[in-house]
């Protein structure tokens, strides 16, 4: 298992078959964890968080979230100093109307530049987890039925509000 240092206690682990990677605070149970598709996945986002976090510090309306898989988002927000990724969950019996679980892990502001430097490192130092596909980009998506029988669903990307 390789662990990467975030800051404050916060780290991203590497699972020893580089499987799975965790992000986690000690002594605080809230964490993230990725798939190699949902790592592939949030990695597409990060040009767009950045573009947000821009507006967020120019004083700018933000209302970004994104599905990256399995039920879990990343999102920045006004009024909310940090890029929070958690899990969200629909009521029994609706269709529509995700809601948040407590479940996931939040980056300060000044924690995120650290975070796209171990990114970098782990690119560098694990080439296998760097070539992780997400989900809809694997063959088994080119059919309806593969679609359907993808366990990452869904494959929707959450509206933003504003530009």
């Amino acid at each position: 298992m390789k662990t990467y240092c975030i800051g404050n206690g916060r780290t991203l682990k590497l699972s020893k078959n580089n499987d799975q990677l965790t992000l986690k605070e000690k002594g605080i149970q809230k964490s993230a964890t990725f798939t190699p598709a949902r790592w592939a996945s949030f990695l597409l986002c990060l040009d767009e968080i950045d573009h947000q976090l821009d507006k967020l510090s120019r004083g700018e309306e933000v209302a970004y979230r994104n599905h990256y898989g399995g039920g879990w988002h990343v999102s920045v927000t006004s009024g909310f100093q940090c890029v929070d990724l958690r899990k969200f969950y629909l009521p029994f019996g609706q269709t529509i109307g995700i809601r948040p679980t407590k479940t996931g892990f939040a980056f300060r502001l000044s924690e995120w530049s650290t975070f796209k430097q171990v990114i970098q490192s782990v690119r560098r130092d694990h080439p296998d987890v760097a070539n992780f596909v997400p989900c809809f980009l694997d063959s088994d998506h080119t059919t309806l039925d593969g679609i359907q029988s993808c366990r990452v669903q869904p494959h929707t990307v959450v509206p933003r509000v504003g530009n």
